[in-house]
């Protein structure tokens, strides 16, 4: 029984974990050009004139490295 109790919680980590990766981390404008920086590493531009250009950098992390990310901002932020 325990151990499904810690796979199920493990489960719930890693969805916790996908929902953050998809959280802003930052938004940053500089020369007309707007970065907005995901948690899972994925940087998206938008130059801020009409008919700018709109890019993206970057590629999600996988589930294993969001998790081990998304487990060390949890420790470094809790308490805070």
């Amino acid at each position: 029984m325990t151990e499904h109790t810690e796979m199920m919680k493990r489960k719930a980590q890693q969805l916790e974990a996908e929902a953050w990766g998809k959280q802003v981390a930052y938004i940053s404008g500089q020369d007309g050009i707007i970065e907005t920086c995901y948690n899972n590493g994925v940087r998206k531009f938008e130059e801020n004139k009409p008919g700018g250009k709109k890019w993206t950098e970057g590629q999600p992390e996988t589930k294993d490295s969001l998790f081990e990310s998304f487990t060390r901002w949890i420790t470094d932020h809790r308490g805070k």
